[in-house]
């Protein structure tokens, strides 16, 4: 197994080519709500600290919108549809459904239009 290195997490979150697989894609979003709920429980909680989460959240609050849309038009690409439809994720309601289906959904086998199936297909 090879290290992961920091151009391999940029290629991942920020890259909108190839294709991603389920499990993945669960680990990636996953990792974002956890960095969003750990600096919204922040603000909330300490007094303090308010500010310095104030600005973090709207500092980070972009790349974390770009890098879930990303990793969301990856797992479309896995379903063989075009990467647009993660634009699905920011409709009110139907966004988090989306989110659910994308993480569940199987993808096609073998290679599609999008590229060679993920090297990660342990799903």
């Amino acid at each position: 197994m090879r290290s992961v290195g920091l151009e391999d997490f940029f290629t991942f979150f920020f890259r909108p080519q190839g294709r991603i697989a389920r499990r993945e894609y669960a680990l990636g979003a996953g990792l974002i709500f956890t960095i969003n709920a750990a600096l919204f429980a922040l603000l909330l909680t300490r007094e303090s600290w308010a500010t310095l989460a104030a600005v973090l959240m709207l500092s980070l609050w972009l790349p974390m919108l770009v890098a879930q849309l990303v990793l969301a038009a990856k797992r479309c690409h896995d379903l063989g549809i075009s990467g647009a439809f993660c634009l699905i994720l920011v409709v009110p309601f139907f966004g988090i459904f989306w989110l659910i289906a994308l993480a569940f959904a199987a993808g096609t086998d073998g290679p599609n239009a999008y590229g060679p199936p993920p090297a990660f297909r342990a799903d």
